[in-house]
């Protein structure tokens, strides 16, 4: 019964990856169309005497900085930050005073 299972072994299946290659060309004909897209905005701004926001380029963002935007809990923390007040566990002193309350909690449990 062993000899069956070791030659009737089934074959792992195969990882079929299809690479995706990065076209040069392309990637600038992009990127000057964006740069042609931006020039030609600022010309007609220029024109009508308005200021035009230019939208964040998708190389240029700061990938925290939007994630923080999005996020309420972590919006709070930064804002308490920024108001120098420090969160609860960032102290040793606290840290510390933990540790020894667990240790005194274990030496009255399993100890004692």
């Amino acid at each position: 019964m062993g000899m069956f299972f070791f030659y009737n072994n089934r074959k792992p299946r195969k990882f079929n990856y299809t690479p995706v290659f990065f076209d040069p060309e392309k990637e600038e004909r992009k990127e000057q169309m964006e740069k042609r897209i931006r020039r030609i905005r600022e010309e007609l701004a220029r024109e009508e005497g308005k200021t035009i926001e230019t939208p964040p380029q998708p190389g240029n963002t700061d990938f925290g900085e939007a994630f923080l935007s999005q996020t309420r809990f972590l919006k709070k923390r930064k804002e308490k930050e920024k108001e120098g007040k420090k969160p609860f566990y960032s102290s040793n002193f606290t840290i510390l005073l933990l540790i020894i309350i667990l240790m005194v909690i274990f030496y009255f449990v399993f100890l004692r």
